[in-house]
C-alpha cells in the first residue's frame, strides 16, 4: 500500500499546514487529487495562461482536497517539464519533488501561530504566540516583507494561507493590498471551508474555486489507483462522506472506521436521554471544541450519519410524519457545523444542536430481551 502514518496524520490533522507526504503523491505519474476533474482541468488551464490569477480561494470541507488542488497548483507552474505546461507535473524534476515533500522554499504555509511573526519596528513587548487561533497582522507584515523578494529558486511563489477564515480583521485589512498588486512572482491560495467568514474586500479578489464532496465511486478508484485493497478502498469510499482525505486515512488505518461505529453507538445513546444527558453531551463536545476541533467535526459526522439512516428507514414508513424528526435534525448539525466554522461560542451552538433533536425510541437489543429469561 501506498499510504503510510505520515500521509494519515496529514490528512487527520484539522486545519493542517503540513503538505502532504511524498508516499501519497509521488512516485507515480497521476495526480496527487482524488476525484475533481473539472477543477484540476482549470488549473493546467490557468497555469498554461500568459496571466495566470495572482489570488484563489479554495473553498470546501476539510479533507476535500482542497489544500492539495493548491499544491496540485504550485506543482503546475513550477513544473521543469519541458513546455507548454504538463497536463500532470511530472513528479521526478525537483521542484515536484520538494513540493511533494514539503521542503519547497518557495511554497510558503501562512496559518495560526507565530510563523513569519514580525513585530514592528520598537515593539520590545511583542510576545510569541504559537497556540494562537488566528492569524496575526504581526504575521501578515512579515509576508508582505517575505514576497517582495525575489523567490529563491521556483518560477513562481506560492503562498498558501490556511485556514483563511482565521484571518484577523486587522490582518486582513493589510494584506488587501498585496492581494491586488502582488510581486508578478508570487500567487495566492487562501483555503477554508467558511468562505463566508472572509471579509468580502479579500474574496472579491480572489478567483473562487469551490471543491465540492467526491462521489464514492471516484474516491474508490483512486484509492485503488493507489494501491490501497479495493475491498478496504471501497469501504473507506462509502464511509467518508464525499470527503477523499478522509478516505485516505480510513485506507491508512480500517481501524478509524470502527471508532465512527462507536460513535453512532453513542449517538443512538444521547438521542434517546433526557435533557440533562442532552446538555451534558453538548459540554462535552464543547469542551473538545477547544482542545482538538477533530473530535468534534467527527462527532458532527456521526451524528449526520445516525439521523440520515433514521431518515433512510422513515423513507419507508407511510406518511411524510415520520421523516419530519430526522429532516430537522439534520438542519440543527448543519447550523452547528456552520456556526463554528463561523467561530460562534461552541457550547451554545452544540446545545442546541442537541436540544433540537427529536427525541428517539431505541429498538430493544434481542441479546438483552433473550438474557432476561436466561
Amino acid at each position: 500500500m501506498i499510504l503510510t502514518d505520515a500521509g494519515l496524520r496529514a490528512c487527520e490533522t484539522p486545519s493542517s499546514l503540513l503538505p502532504p507526504p511524498s508516499s501519497l503523491l509521488y512516485p507515480c505519474p497521476m495526480s496527487a487529487v482524488i476525484g475533481h476533474e473539472a477543477i484540476v482541468r482549470e488549473l493546467q488551464s490557468l497555469a498554461a495562461s500568459e496571466d495566470p490569477p495572482h489570488a484563489l480561494l479554495f473553498a470546501g470541507a476539510e479533507g476535500s482536497g482542497r489544500s492539495l488542488l493548491a499544491l496540485e497548483y504550485a506543482r503546475l507552474l513550477n513544473c521543469e517539464a519541458a513546455p507548454p505546461s504538463p497536463a500532470v507535473p511530472c513528479g521526478v524534476c525537483r521542484p515536484c519533488r520538494l513540493i511533494a515533500e514539503g521542503a519547497h522554499p518557495d511554497v510558503i504555509h501562512l496559518g495560526p501561530g507565530d510563523t513569519l511573526c514580525r513585530p514592528q519596528p520598537g515593539e520590545s513587548s511583542h510576545e510569541k504566540h504559537p497556540d494562537s487561533r488566528d492569524i496575526r497582522i504581526c504575521q501578515v507584515r512579515g509576508l508582505i516583507d517575505l514576497v517582495a523578494r525575489f523567490p529563491f529558486e521556483a518560477r513562481t511563489r506560492m503562498v498558501l494561507i490556511e485556514p483563511a477564515d482565521r484571518l484577523g480583521r486587522e490582518a486582513a485589512h493589510t494584506i488587501l493590498k498585496t492581494l491586488e498588486e502582488p510581486p508578478g512572482h508570487t500567487v495566492f491560495c487562501l483555503v477554508t471551508a467558511a468562505p463566508e467568514v472572509i471579509i468580502e474586500t479579500v474574496r472579491s479578489r480572489c478567483r473562487r474555486v469551490d471543491v465540492r464532496l467526491v462521489p464514492p465511486a471516484e474516491t474508490a478508484s483512486g484509492l485503488v489507483a493507489r494501491g490501497v485493497d479495493p475491498a478496504i478502498a471501497a469501504r473507506a469510499a462509502a464511509e467518508c462522506r464525499g470527503l477523499p482525505g478522509r478516505a485516505i486515512a480510513f485506507a491508512a488505518d480500517p481501524a478509524l472506521m470502527g471508532d465512527r461505529d462507536r460513535l453512532r453507538a453513542r449517538c443512538s445513546q444521547v438521542a434517546a436521554s433526557r435533557v440533562p444527558a442532552r446538555l451534558a453531551h453538548a459540554g462535552e463536545l464543547a469542551e473538545a471544541w477547544r482542545r482538538d476541533r477533530s473530535v468534534v467535526l467527527r462527532a458532527l459526522d456521526a451524528w449526520e450519519a445516525f439521523w440520515e439512516e433514521r431518515l433512510r428507514a422513515a423513507a419507508g414508513e407511510s406518511g411524510a410524519s415520520s421523516a419530519a424528526g430526522p429532516v430537522v435534525a439534520l438542519r440543527a448539525v448543519s447550523q452547528a457545523r456552520a456556526d463554528l466554522q463561523a467561530q460562534v461560542q461552541a457550547r451554545p451552538a452544540l446545545e442546541l444542536m442537541i436540544l433540537t433533536f427529536p427525541p428517539v425510541t431505541l429498538e430493544p437489543d434481542p441479546e438483552e430481551e433473550l438474557s432476561r429469561y436466561a
